[in-house]
């Protein structure tokens, strides 16, 4: 079983500039830039990347997930794709613990203390095994953005149960789990209002995502070879429900994703201008780096609020205020906090360039090469009986 290496390169880009506006929402400093609706509104981004992973997952492998074997071979690349570097960035948060926790026994205290609160024991043996969003936790733990993370994996195992068990009638099988969880997730929206995305509700955004991409998917394989939704019109109208979207960040999440499902239609057949230009050299770039800059950003913010912290202590000014919901570092004119989210986001990038080469390749190249190597094994393998 083989990945095609067809890719949607405008929805890579996309997805680059999608993990960039993740990165600026969690970063929290009084510039221009925080009050910015698509700042604030960036997490809506995580929904998008549910879709367009369902679209491209359905891309690579509807036609040969064929049996039980190619099943485990799925979620090995799966597994191969996600863990390495979640791992990794995991095993830089605690190390980062575990300097708090030198540090407070050399007499600095931290707004929280060494291995509690959101970076807890019980969830960090939670998160190593990617059920930071399957168990309940009453709000997001050690990396923040790696709760989809969790919730991506398991939804690839729902993926593959339904594609081996529904046989011929597949699709109808993805109509189905898109249904039951669009309606969980509505219900969730109107009603249910009290699960997060720690304690469930995450899990149900990303199956009615994965599904809506899916389905959109499908959608594209019935309409590539009509005329009417190729070109420049269609992708400005997709490109002004993105910003739409980001603006003013509409409050049901089903809704977004349904529109999300419209707007990687409309650029999956990249014929028009604004494909073009998602084509560039740097877009493509930050498409190719998304998933490290999604996981490695949250780290270098830590990072830089504890040294703001630590330098509020030693001098004895105050660099970090509360405005109501969230501590954010003020220092300095808001153009300068700007400067100082621009440096952050390049940063991020150079890390992301250097976990992409050094940890997202190698991993993904071991658990493809250890997938094969269990296809070799079971063709090879006598029969019993």
């Amino acid at each position: 079983m083989k990945e095609t290496p067809v890719r949607f390169d405008a929805l890579d880009s996309w997805r680059g500039i999608a993990a960039l506006l993740v990165a600026l929402f969690h970063f929290q400093a009084a510039g221009f830039f925080y009050s910015i609706p698509f700042v604030r509104n960036g997490n809506l981004a995580v929904p998008f990347f549910f879709v367009l992973s369902g679209f491209v997952i359905t891309h690579a492998y509807r036609s040969s997930l064929d049996g039980p074997q190619d099943g485990v071979r799925f979620m090995i690349r799966r597994f191969g794709r996600l863990y390495p570097l979640h791992i990794v960035t995991l095993a830089i948060l605690v190390l980062l613990e575990l300097a708090k926790l030198y540090m407070s026994s050399r007499g600095y205290q931290g707004s929280e203390a060494p291995f509690a609160g959101t970076n807890n024991l019980p969830s960090l043996v939670a998160n190593i095994f990617l059920l930071q969003a399957v168990i309940p936790f009453p709000e997001l733990t050690w990396n923040a953005a790696s709760w989809s993370i969790s919730t991506e994996f398991y939804t690839y195992l729902i993926f593959v149960a339904v594609f081996l068990g529904c046989g011929a009638y597949r699709q109808w099988g993805a109509v189905v789990m898109f249904v039951a969880s669009g309606l969980l997730l509505v219900w969730l929206d109107y009603i249910e209002t009290t699960l997060n995305l720690a304690s469930g509700l995450g899990m149900v955004q990303c199956v009615f995502g994965f599904f809506a991409g899916n389905l959109t998917y499908d959608i594209y394989l019935r309409l590539r070879d009509k005329p009417y939704l190729k070109g420049t019109g269609p992708e400005l109208v997709a490109t002004a429900m993105m910003v739409l979207l980001f603006w003013f960040k509409p409050r049901y999440v089903a809704a977004d994703i349904i529109a999300f499902g419209v707007v990687i239609l409309l650029f999956s057949f990249e014929r028009g201008q604004v494909s073009r230009l998602l084509r560039v050299r740097p877009l493509l770039f930050l498409g190719m780096l998304s998933y490290s800059i999604y996981l490695v950003h949250f780290i270098v913010f830590t990072v830089l609020f504890a040294m703001v912290r630590i330098a509020q202590g030693r001098l004895g000014i105050e660099l970090i205020r509360f405005d109501g919901i969230h501590e954010l570092m003020d220092f300095g004119p808001a153009g300068l906090m700007d400067l100082l989210a621009l440096a952050y986001l390049a940063t991020i990038i150079v890390f992301a360039t250097i976990t992409y080469h050094l940890v997202e390749v190698p991993g993904r190249q071991f658990f493809n090469r250890l997938s094969s190597g269990f296809s070799a094994r079971r063709q090879t393998s006598p029969s019993i009986g």
